[in-house]
């Protein structure tokens, strides 16, 4: 399993640090920061002990669109538990997420937020799936190494064969990009068209995990949207 970790804007030198320590405990290696709170000094190589080999090959990026390219999923983190409706916090558990990845050839992009305010509404959205670690209800934010070593060790659990080429990031782009167009052509008669394109999104991130199934999604989609368009010219 191809996992890049990806550090939003991390404020402490010390828990870079770690995250680079529990990365090379589970045999993780990509790491991308995006717009870094802190410096990143010696007291991070301090911190990251015998994994400063990860924190120098990282990369550090100011955008989460550039820390997220060229993966096939992006998977987001989140203490919160979801409110009402609130379909962006949406989460399953870490035991699901390395079921759903499980066989997976893509590569996966986990995102783990700031320490004081976690990823933002506007980040979530961007994931196709969030995950969320239950702890005490009484305490049940971790500390995003904490958090980063309980998820990898579930991901690294998968020991199986790569069974399909998995859903990669042009073909799921594409999905989203015929399927928000569907929307925005049929406004008049869409209520929230933000939520039903979130939902389509959470939808790819559940249940299509190989690039045959989007494939086959992809060509219904691109010939809906391409007869709706000669339908409206016509009239």
């Amino acid at each position: 399993m191809q996992v890049r970790v990806v550090l939003v804007s991390p404020e402490y030198q010390q828990n870079i640090g770690y995250c680079c320590r529990v990365m090379k405990n589970f045999g993780f290696k990509e790491l991308f920061i995006v717009s870094p709170g802190c410096e990143i000094g010696q007291e991070a190589i301090k911190y990251s002990k015998h994994a400063a080999d990860v924190l120098k090959n990282s990369k550090i990026v100011q955008s989460l669109r550039a820390a997220t390219k060229g993966c096939g999923m992006i998977v987001g983190t989140t203490a919160i538990r979801k409110l009402g409706k609130e379909l962006t916090r949406e989460s399953i558990t870490p035991e699901e997420l390395a079921e759903r990845l499980k066989g997976s050839r893509g590569k996966i992009a986990l995102l783990v937020g700031r320490e004081g305010t976690g990823l933002s509404r506007e980040e979530l959205r961007e994931c196709d799936a969030v995950v969320r670690i239950e702890a005490n209800p009484e305490y049940g934010t971790l500390n995003i190494s904490h958090a980063l070593a309980i998820l990898l060790y579930e991901l690294s659990k998968d020991k199986s064969e790569p069974a399909v080429e998995a859903m990669g990031e042009n073909e799921r782009n594409l999905l989203l990009k015929y399927f928000n167009s569907l929307v925005d052509s049929n406004k008049q008669g869409v209520r929230n068209s933000g939520t039903i394109k979130l939902s389509f999104k959470r939808i790819l991130g559940r249940g299509v995990k190989s690039k045959f199934e989007a494939m086959a999604m992809l060509k219904i989609l691109k010939n809906l949207t391409l007869n709706l368009g000669k339908n409206k010219k016509n009239r």
